[in-house]
């Protein structure tokens, strides 16, 4: 197997090349056929599509591979083949997009940076102060080892390749609960429905007596980001005049984020092969902001408003910068992450780092917006010092990484963890109770068949969970902090928020420092925060 070694973000990487998948662009206005493909060449194929080629899965062809590539690439619908690769043996696809963003040594002088151009058939599509992004043309060779020896050049400090693949919602669920009033994470009294099965009076987030002490549900002055899948906009506890803001969907590219109902899902489960639905998103935004509007479900932070992103098709470069560019640029003060890659190796290039830090920086008029992502669902070591699962959003420095306990105060069976992890919030997880939320309220038509869209019938759902639910329960608290004190910084959110969360589980689990790799510096404290921010006013 053909592997290829180079830095991505300062971390070296392994690729191989794919024994079984190959990437395939259609001409424009073409589409291209499984089915077809299958018949033409004789070959079992399934496609799916990522950053515009589709991903044909070759199936019993490994010897033939070279040869099927080139039969493929012939086929009149193609505009463009390319290898897929892996970063290591869970089967995601990494693609080459083209481009490679490329930072010099020193101010670069304009001969040599020519040479380089005309060397390896590049043109500039993007130039700043002290980077440029270069797309690969018609005579360039592969993009991955262009990147590879620009790597090895002595001018040259970072060359990374722009590499589109899968991303992974976090979402976990589990059987149904009761509903409404049983939020427990906002406030677990120890009792559900008569029953005190799976819970621990206390083990909540503070929530109900951060409102109580402080008088407040938020303010309609601070905005909510959610970057998720699809919203249901017209879902009563996410509706109402003035509640939205600035709302986009970078598949579609307009301003209405709403679910894919009808027709084929636009997000794929490369790992266990089936299209799963496009209803994350309004769950996850009733969490953190669900409307108090006496029905339905209440979010940490009722009053304030959502900026609903539907994010685009892959986490190439130029997909996840313009997403935090665009809620930067847009009005965000807090932003709620409940994705992460499919690949167990991901890394994060230069450019997605910097677009990250400069959300964290310079939003909300150089207060920073404050960046809350989900730790993930794989009971893994996001800091795994042995490099065999690198987690890049969730241990980016600028972020609130968050894990996930259950109702009895426990570490949820599924959470990541690492030195990483800032805080846990309740969730879902094994011997305890799901989240109740907001769910996708239409319905979608299969094969004839009138199917209720969302994870449960009728508007709410009682099993949403994983570090998903976690993650926006601590992005509307940390809306709760600005609006009782605007003139707080990122910074001083994270430390708030670091400072008061209160111990759980064994204090064994801590070090020196109030740390530990399971529960961060405790399961946040939305009370002892909201004390803490209205004192620093």
């Amino acid at each position: 197997m053909e592997e290829i070694e180079l830095n991505i973000g300062g971390q070296p990487v392994k690729l191989s090349k794919s024994q079984q998948m190959i990437g395939l662009k259609p001409h424009k206005g073409h589409t291209i056929s499984g089915d077809s493909l299958a018949k033409k060449f004789n070959v079992n194929c399934s496609t799916n599509q990522l950053s515009g080629f589709q991903i044909v899965n070759v199936m019993d062809q490994v010897q033939e591979m070279d040869r099927t590539f080139d039969l493929l690439c012939e086929d009149p619908d193609v505009c463009l083949g390319s290898h897929v690769y892996h970063t290591s043996d869970d089967g995601i696809p990494f693609i080459p997009t083209g481009d490679i963003y490329i930072e010099f040594k020193e101010k670069y002088n304009r001969v040599d940076f020519n040479e380089i151009l005309e060397k390896y058939f590049l043109k500039i599509i993007n130039e700043s102060y002290d980077s440029v992004t270069v797309k690969v043309t018609s005579k360039s060779t592969n993009p991955i080892k262009i990147a590879v020896e620009l790597q090895k050049n002595p001018l040259i400090a970072i060359a990374e390749p722009d590499l589109a693949s899968p991303a992974k919602l976090l979402s976990f669920e589990l059987p149904s609960d009761p509903l409404l009033s049983n939020q427990w994470h906002l406030n677990n009294t120890g009792m559900l429905n008569g029953s005190n099965l799976g819970l621990k009076k206390g083990a909540d987030a503070r929530v109900v007596e951060a409102w109580s002490r402080l008088k407040t549900l938020g303010s309609e002055n601070v905005i909510v980001a959610v970057i998720d899948d699809g919203f249901d906009l017209k879902h009563p506890d996410l509706s109402g005049a003035g509640k939205i803001v600035a709302p986009y969907d970078f598949t579609r590219k307009n301003n209405d984020p709403r679910p894919e109902i009808n027709g084929v899902y636009p997000w794929y489960n490369w790992r266990n092969g089936s299209w799963i639905g496009d209803w994350h998103g309004t769950p996850c935004a009733g969490v953190a902001v669900g409307n108090a509007n006496d029905t339905g479900i209440i979010g940490a932070a009722p009053l304030s408003k959502l900026m609903p992103v539907r994010w685009g098709p892959d986490l190439s470069n130029s997909q996840v910068v313009s997403w935090f560019d665009y809620v930067r640029t847009q009005g965000a003060d807090i932003v709620s992450c409940s994705w992460g890659s499919a690949a167990r190796i991901f890394p994060l290039s230069t450019p997605v780092k910097k677009a990250i830090s400069r959300c964290a920086k310079e939003g909300r008029n150089g207060k920073g917006c404050i960046i809350c992502f989900a730790a993930g669902n794989d009971n893994s070591n996001i800091d795994d010092p042995s490099g065999t699962y690198i987690n890049g959003f969730a241990n980016h420095k600028d972020v609130i990484t968050v894990a996930a306990t259950n109702s009895r105060d426990q570490k949820s069976h599924y959470s990541n963890y690492g030195k990483s992890i800032s805080v846990c919030a309740p969730s879902s997880g094994a011997g305890g109770n799901g989240i109740l939320t907001s769910d996708v309220t239409d319905t979608f038509n299969r094969n004839g068949n009138l199917i209720a869209a969302g994870y449960s019938p009728g508007d709410f759902t009682l099993d949403f969970g994983g570090t998903s639910s976690s993650t926006p329960l601590v992005a509307g608290i940390c809306a709760l902090l600005v609006s009782i004190n605007p003139d707080l910084t990122a910074k001083q959110i994270k430390s708030i928020i670091e400072q008061t969360a209160r111990k759980i589980g064994d204090k064994h689990d801590y070090d020196t420092n109030g740390h530990s790799i399971f529960f961060g510096f405790g399961c946040i404290n939305a009370h002892d925060a909201a004390l803490m921010a209205e004192a620093l006013k």
